[in-house]
């Protein structure tokens, strides 16, 4: 298949000037109120909500009471184009040839957000946020890298089955459009890209957490054997659920060691939506894509 991966620096994570204006608008993806901030999703960089009611992933507060805990987040009750979905019964589809820049060598800020959810209202997770200029282009379209995060188990299931962990690169293009990079993780080998992101874990909760990762990061992400890429027209996988959202997950899964599962499994259990219907929605699969990881 057309995969090219190199690592480069393509942008820096640094740390934003007004963090608390960072942490309390946004989303491992994030996702109550700060002073002059916005409450948002977990995956939703931008949001026009403002004191939105407390959400979770528990009985009283979780995915199926959210499309009527706020007037604004009735597309997570009555939304067509929902996410995640099952990946199953794709239609193959030769996607535009696609070019993802991928943090590497750079200091990183790190959110561990166990414990955060009352004053944030936002998701179970690590959240590593971007405000530089990793980016990701599809066709002739540009998003821009705004944070990755990470549910446990799986958002998406492959004919009905989780996968004990998956990640999520978010991106906006400049017109407020989003895209969304999927990886699944299987239980395997430890991942050294991820031994560095996984040490806030340790810190106390709402703690921002300065790591370095390694220029190799992208390398130990994206399986260097990765075969095919699903596509689909999704939505935000927290509330508000807004739609029109594009999705790409990687067909291949990357790995971590049971330990490392663990390890944010332990705190961080359960965060993850049940999977929505299709409805009238095409799931695509380009079993070759052509994809360059920078």
């Amino acid at each position: 298949m057309a995969w090219i991966k190199h690592v480069s620096l393509v942008g820096t994570f640094m740390k934003p000037e007004r963090i608390a204006a960072v942490l309390c608008a946004f989303a491992a993806l994030s996702l109550a109120s700060c002073s002059g901030t916005e409450t948002v999703s977990e995956e939703q960089p931008v949001s026009n909500v403002s004191h939105a009611a407390h959400w979770g992933y528990e009985a009283d507060d979780g995915p199926e009471k959210w499309g009527s805990m706020d007037s604004e987040w009735i597309r997570c009750a009555e939304g067509l184009e929902q996410s995640p979905i099952d990946l199953a019964n794709a239609t193959e589809i030769e996607l535009p040839a696609a070019e993802i820049h991928t943090p590497s060598e750079q200091e990183v800020e790190v959110l561990n957000q166990a414990g955060v959810i009352q004053e944030l209202d936002n998701g179970h997770t690590i959240q590593i946020n971007s405000k530089t200029g990793e980016t990701m282009t599809v066709g002739d379209k540009t998003y821009a890298l705004v944070q990755f995060h990470f549910h446990a188990p799986s958002e998406h299931t492959v004919d009905g089955e989780h996968f004990p962990m998956e990640m999520h690169f978010v991106h906006q293009a400049e017109d407020g459009a989003l895209a969304v990079v999927g990886v699944l993780i299987e239980e395997g080998a430890q991942n050294p890209g991820i031994v560095p992101l996984w040490a806030p874990l340790a810190e106390a909760p709402g703690i921002e957490t300065t790591v370095q990762i390694p220029a190799e990061f992208a390398d130990h992400i994206f399986p260097s054997d990765a075969t095919g890429i699903y596509h689909y027209d999704g939505s935000l996988t927290t509330p508000p659920c807004s739609e029109g959202v594009k999705w790409y997950v990687m067909k291949t899964p990357t790995q971590l060691s049971k330990d490392q599962i663990a390890a944010f499994v332990a705190l961080y259990d359960h965060n993850n939506r049940p999977v929505q219907a299709l409805n009238e929605r095409t799931l695509y699969l380009d079993e070759n894509p052509s994809v360059t990881i920078q």
